[in-house]
């Protein structure tokens, strides 16, 4: 998204505020805000944003999730070249009839990615993913994903090498998904 940020630092808090354009709609009406603490290689985020006005403007880059909040809980555990990080996510698109949203629908979902560093630059990242959204193709549910009441999972190992400002990198991912109830 395209817009503007303020971020601070508390201590062992930070918490950052952004007004942008979401889904890059070019109409400036959603907010962002994240709290997070860290101690030590812990740390606990909550992000959460919404668009507060509705807009009917749709491209390939800003389906009506561009209408929707979004909320996100993140711990991230970062030691001796270990990063463990699940995190839990929920989005809403609400019922909007003037917009095209007849009937809205929400998605839920989780992951844990997890890296480990190895010398000389190499390191291996993976990744688990599942989500879920829900209504049917029955009751005119939109589509937030395969289709009303579809779920995903996605299972990613990406080896990676770096060397000064330039990484290689290949994947190994294995995606599967459930079509949306009738």
């Amino acid at each position: 998204n395209r817009g503007v940020q303020v971020n601070q630092t508390m201590g062992k808090f930070t918490a950052s505020l952004s007004w942008n354009d979401g889904f890059y709609s070019n109409r400036y009406s959603w907010l962002w805000g994240s709290l997070s603490y860290a101690s030590g290689p812990h740390t606990l985020a909550f992000i959460g944003g919404g668009n507060y006005k509705q807009t009917a403007f749709q491209t390939l880059a800003t389906p009506l999730q561009n209408n929707s909040s979004i909320y996100n809980v993140i711990y991230t555990y970062n030691k001796k070249g270990w990063i463990i990080q699940p995190y839990f996510q929920y989005t809403n698109v609400p019922d909007n009839a003037s917009i095209g949203i007849a009937k809205g629908a929400s998605t839920t979902g989780g992951a844990i990615l997890i890296s480990r560093a190895f010398k000389h630059g190499f390191s291996l990242p993976g990744r688990w993913e599942y989500i879920t959204s829900s209504g049917s193709a029955s009751d005119q549910s939109v589509n937030l994903m395969f289709g009303p009441g579809s779920a995903g999972t996605s299972v990613t190992v990406t080896p990676t090498f770096q060397y000064g400002g330039l990484f290689f990198r290949d994947g190994f991912p294995d995606v599967g998904h459930a079509f949306a109830k009738q």
